[in-house]
């Protein structure tokens, strides 16, 4: 991921549009908040997966994120590995410098 890719997450952090860690983005998916989820590589196996049954669920768009990418620091907290973009034009931006 490249700096602009982690310009557009921090932006989006800033704006207030990210919820970060488990137990916030398993509250949004619940609530229907949130777009799209970020899920980085070195996120143990057994969260992985319930997040992923999550977004199957709640029809969410999930995605795996590099281990020498870290989504955390994006937003200044490095130990963070999840995160969930709450607005659609925030999500639609990352998904497309993502993919």
């Amino acid at each position: 991921m490249g700096s602009n890719k982690l310009s557009y997450i921090g932006l989006a952090y800033r704006a207030g549009s990210v919820l970060a860690g488990t137990a916030a983005c398993e509250k949004g998916i619940k609530k229907k908040s949130v777009c799209l989820l970020l899920l980085q590589h070195g996120l143990s196996d057994n969260s992985r997966q319930t997040f992923l049954k999550l977004c199957e669920r709640y029809n969410i768009d999930c995605l795996s994120i590099d281990e020498k990418d870290s989504i955390g620091s994006a937003i200044g907290r490095p130990e963070i590995m999840i995160l969930a973009i709450t607005d659609r034009r925030f999500a639609k931006q990352i998904k497309k410098e993502l993919v």
